[in-house]
């Protein structure tokens, strides 16, 4: 009886016993990259008004206009009010109007841009191959014109790093040619384990993550260092484009965006700085579970655990965009103008270009009805709630810039397109960087550039005052 008792406490627990020395070993842990200056250059992305208001009786705060040190707490705001003083002085016809442009081109137009770029892992392919085709229709080496700032998330992160010097107009063409080249490779592997480790969502409870990212530092540092070779990285510092990269402290569940010119200027020696500009790119590329959890140590923070920047926003702006806002109606029009008309303030506003790296419906999936299977059900609701999370965000950019040209651009019609590459697989699966899918998505990009009519659409303005 004793023994058979013995045998019974055995068997009940050696599953266990075996879970947890598996998970012991196999577990990927944190990846941790040291930067000690990381924490320097990073700055609250503080809400709107309208999220302050819904706020109200949370317990926090948002009323500090400056950090302890006395810094600027915004630098993304006062970039977009410099942009607003540019667009004021330069910005219109001596008719008080913009100037007129090929409305299939906006990119070429002249005056002041913003480029934002979402996150969307191998969708990012998709922008790869449209500013890939914009760079060699445009006879100079310059997909864009007048780019000043570009702010980026998840996937947009690596785009960001490279478009601050491929949409550089200071800079040389050949090194503008050469970060073009550098991001359509970061965006065309050969297999996926060259970008992550990816081992299912079924070995999660072991990895605790679906994918390791090891090969996806690795790819980013190519990307931007490639072979030791620190010509990006000065093309970086010395950049006429202000880049920001958008990130979420594990711990506050706060949304934070890193300066990169700030990030690489303040650390001369290459191998680290490069080390800090993968330590942004992947804080703001790690969604929680899919990604091995990423943690930047060493900075005077201490050791912090970050979160992908679409854990909480796709485009970020909010309090970056009040601040402009208020500046347009203080230049637009008249000097005594209060209430400056919606054609006045759109003339003082810098144009916005929007990258969805991906596509803004899913499609059908009639299996759900007849599976109850947990993974298929919580990736489902997963893409459904980043997708509203995108298309949201992107049309919340509309509130807070009412009458300024907003112009998108996305990955919609991946399945439908005529694909003329000949390495191209269109149907997405599993993978979660499928090389024959990314270059389905590179060529996409392409179609949409030289399609009658451009990659760009407008938003629509809140009236037609």
């Amino acid at each position: 009886m004793l023994e058979n008792l013995v045998y019974l406490v055995i068997g009940f627990c050696l599953p266990f016993v075996i879970f947890f020395v598996g998970r012991k070993l196999l577990n990927w842990g944190a990846h941790d990259v040291p930067c000690s200056h990381f924490h320097d250059h990073v700055h609250d992305a503080a809400p709107s008004r309208f999220v302050r208001d819904i706020q109200r009786d949370a317990p926090v705060s948002h009323d500090h206009l400056f950090d302890e040190n006395d810094h600027e707490p915004d630098p993304l705001g006062r970039e977009l009010e410099k942009l607003v003083e540019e667009c004021a002085l330069h910005g219109h016809s001596a008719g008080e109007l913009k100037l007129a442009h090929d409305p299939a081109k906006p990119e070429k137009a002249h005056g002041e841009k913003v480029l934002m770029l979402s996150g969307g892992g191998q969708w990012g392919a998709y922008g790869a191959g449209l500013f890939r085709t914009l760079h060699d229709a445009s006879g100079n080496d310059l997909a864009m014109r007048g780019v000043r700032i570009i702010t980026g998330i998840s996937t947009g992160s690596l785009q960001t790093l490279l478009l601050m010097v491929a949409l550089d107009e200071k800079a040389r063409p050949e090194t503008r040619r050469y970060a073009m080249e550098r991001l359509e490779w970061g965006y065309s592997p050969k297999k996926e384990s060259e970008v992550v480790l990816n081992t299912g969502l079924k070995m999660l409870p072991f990895r605790g993550a679906q994918a390791g990212t090891t090969p996806l530092r690795r790819r980013i540092r190519d990307a931007i260092y490639e072979n030791g070779d620190g010509t990006l990285l000065d093309a970086l510092r010395q950049s006429s484009i202000a880049g920001y990269i958008g990130f979420v402290e594990a711990n506050c569940g706060q949304f934070h965006y890193v300066d990169v010119r700030g990030l690489v200027r303040d650390e001369p020696d290459n191998e680290r700085a490069v080390d800090a500009l993968c330590a942004a790119a992947m804080a703001s590329s790690a969604m929680p579970v899919f990604h091995q959890q990423l943690r930047v140590t060493g900075s005077s923070k201490g050791s912090r655990v970050l979160y992908d920047g679409g854990v909480r926003r796709s485009v970020f702006f909010e309090r970056s965009m009040e601040r402009m806002h208020d500046h347009v109606c203080k230049h637009a029009g008249l000097p005594e103008d209060h209430h400056p008309a919606g054609a006045d303030r759109a003339a003082v506003t810098p144009a916005f270009f929007v990258v969805r790296n991906g596509p803004t419906v899913r499609i059908a999936d009639p299996d759900l009805d007849s599976k109850d299977d947990p993974i298929l059900n919580g990736k489902r609701g997963y893409d459904l709630l980043v997708n509203e999370s995108e298309v949201g965000a992107i049309a919340g950019l509309r509130l807070l810039n009412p009458y300024g040209d907003i112009y998108v651009t996305t990955a919609d019609q991946w399945d439908s397109f005529e694909c003329t590459c000949p390495e191209a697989d269109c149907k997405k699966e599993g993978e979660m960087f499928k090389p024959g899918f990314m270059a389905c998505l590179r060529d996409l990009g392409r179609h949409k550039a030289q399609r009658s009519g451009g990659p760009w659409w407008p938003l629509s303005p809140i009236d037609a005052r």
